[in-house]
């Protein structure tokens, strides 16, 4: 990251309430997004943030939520989630900002500006994610609702908001004489849950597949190409060289993410699993845990799951995936953060890509009942596979792939991009043949 020059520094005043929550924002916007330093004073004038600049002119954004909210009561609560929102036309290029608290009132001076928008409390709401602490209900997998989310009702799922805030001071700083580099440059990142090391462990497996080749998929043609790839020694889920070869001719690496269950358990530890995670360490690609547990009473199982795997893959795991990408804020970071996590990579919507933080880089996350910033950080991921399946054709899909990349590289972000092992050679999959090569190259 690229820190800024004292010369470059930024001095913030805002009302001493809710300190805490806004020094994490304050961290995330200019530390981590625009690499700017900057010094904190409280005041006490309310409904403003001041961010005077070196040249002694300065913005101010509208402090529209925590300024009501009673420190004593707090905030978690449905009555503050936004149930309308305003949006700032042809402020940045090609680009609508959705403020969640506030209003979309734009004043310019001489040597100082005025902006409507609540940019630190909309972003403290995406990172903090206690939208998802407040909800009365959760799916069949024990997880917040998806159609639940304000970036899911008000169609902003697909803007990384946070970095759109960021870009709105980059872009006001600009205008009043400060120049603020981009600290980030594009990059992707490339990640597989293992699930499952293989699909046939055995003969029983095969003629289980073949049954259903025949009389579930009712496809003469599946049940040929699996017959073919047995014959032949091949596993359909052993793709593990093929998508190392992958990344290494883009100059990219693979994570690979591994479930505990009976089946890897035994496959790891034979010679064949043995060699899979001796060539992903060599050829100096990640692993990390895919932890099936997500509540801070099954920390000791997850002490369990992380221990016994950093002893079979002779590493010390400190990387995570939800299985599911089931979650709980903040209970499942507590619970990762206790057993020695360093980064997890589940936040996302599965069947609405984008960014459910949103952020497109690695941030920092915040515990709203302690009210501390957290040693473990967040990778977003942008794309799961699985969603693709909603896609109606290749096109569609293929549009959806491109407009994410596209959106991602305008922020200097990070596409996260989630392919199981096991999306390849199947009937669901054979119209999506060729995207992950395809997201792969997009550069």
């Amino acid at each position: 990251m690229a820190v800024g020059t004292p010369k470059n520094k930024i001095t913030i005043y805002t009302e001493s309430k809710f300190l805490a929550e806004k020094k994490y924002v304050f961290q995330v916007l200019f530390k981590e997004i625009l690499g700017v330093e900057y010094e904190l004073f409280d005041t006490s004038v309310s409904q403003v943030y001041k961010f005077v600049l070196p040249n002694g002119a300065f913005l101010e954004f509208a402090d529209e939520f925590f300024t009501y909210i009673p420190e004593s009561i707090g905030y978690c609560s449905r009555k503050y989630i936004p149930t309308k929102i305003s949006e700032l036309k042809n402020a940045l290029p090609d680009e609508i900002v959705p403020f969640l608290y506030g209003n979309n009132t734009l004043t310019r001076h001489e040597r100082n500006l005025y902006c409507g928008g609540d940019i630190i409390g909309g972003a403290f709401f995406m990172l903090s994610r206690w939208e998802e602490m407040v909800t009365e209900s959760y799916d069949r997998w024990g997880r917040f609702p998806e159609k639940e989310a304000v970036a899911v009702k008000f169609n902003f799922i697909t803007k990384p908001i946070v970095h759109l805030y960021a870009e709105l001071v980059r872009l006001f700083c600009s205008e009043y004489g400060m120049v603020i580099p981009q600290a980030y440059t594009f990059q992707k990142t490339l990640s597989h849950d293992v699930d499952y090391l293989y699909k046939w462990g055995s003969p029983v497996d095969f003629f289980k597949t073949c049954c259903a080749d025949l009389l579930k998929r009712l496809s003469v043609r599946q049940f040929k190409s699996s017959l073919k790839m047995w014959k032949s020694g091949q596993d359909p889920y052993d793709v593990y060289a093929k998508l190392m070869d992958l990344s290494e001719r883009h100059g990219l690496q693979s994570t690979f993410y591994f479930l505990n269950t009976k089946s890897n358990e035994c496959e790891l530890q034979t010679e064949r699993g043995q060699q899979i995670v001796a060539s992903i360490l060599n050829r100096k690609h990640n692993v990390g845990i895919h932890s099936n547990y997500f509540l801070e009473a099954d920390s000791e199982k997850v002490k369990s799951d992380k221990e016994f795997y950093s002893s079979l893959l002779h590493k010390e795991l400190t990387l995570n995936r939800q299985h599911f990408l089931k979650m709980r804020v903040p209970q499942t970071f507590r619970m990762l953060e206790q057993n020695g996590i360093t980064q997890d990579s589940s936040l996302y919507y599965p069947h609405f890509p984008g960014f459910r933080t949103g952020m497109c880089i690695e941030h920092s996350l915040f515990d709203c009942e302690t009210h501390t910033i957290m040693n473990i950080k967040e990778l977003p991921l942008t794309l799961m596979d699985i969603s693709l399946l909603n896609a109606r054709k290749y096109e569609e899909a293929i549009a959806w792939v491109d407009s994410l990349i596209k959106t991602v590289k305008k922020y200097n972000g990070n596409f996260v991009c989630l392919w199981h092992n096991s999306s390849f050679n199947a009937m669901e999959w054979e119209f999506l043949n060729g995207i992950y090569e395809h997201i792969v190259k997009t550069e």
